[in-house]
């Protein structure tokens, strides 16, 4: 069967920062749902800035203070939004932040954010690909830390 183009593209990823010889991962919550910062890739922007600044914006972070280390497995999946299916497209990517940077969530646009540990963060996760993308950023950052 082929595969249907996406209808909607976003970007966002893993957001880590080192804590002592670990490191902690961003979750976000909207409604009832964990999941990672993400949002609409802008028109005339690569996945990479809009990664970059949708976890900015999302998270209360200076733009400026994060960084792209690795690409991580995009996701693909079907919702309903008014009665039409939709067809995503999301590009992840490990994003640095410095040790104890502090997360201001974007009230308009999710209801909390919180650091875990990635094992956490993995159970706390409503979604399997951001399962899949947390389980790639402990393996880049495992590599990062050798």
């Amino acid at each position: 069967m082929p595969r249907r183009s996406p209808s909607e593209i976003s970007a966002g990823g893993v957001l880590a920062r080192p804590t002592g010889d670990e490191w902690e991962v961003c979750m976000v919550r909207s409604g009832r749902y964990w999941g990672l910062p993400k949002g609409h890739i802008e028109t005339g922007e690569r996945p990479e800035e809009a990664a970059l600044r949708e976890i900015s914006e999302e998270c209360g972070l200076p733009l400026a203070a994060l960084s792209i280390v690795a690409s991580l497995p995009h996701s693909e999946y079907v919702y309903r939004r008014d009665g039409r299916l939709i067809f995503k497209l999301v590009h992840h990517f490990l994003v640095i932040a410095p040790a104890g940077a502090a997360l201001t969530p974007q009230a308009a646009e999710i209801d909390e954010a919180e650091w875990l540990f990635i094992d956490s963060a993995m159970t706390r996760s409503s979604f399997a690909d951001s399962r899949t993308a947390l389980a790639a950023a402990r393996d880049a950052l495992a590599a990062r830390s050798r």
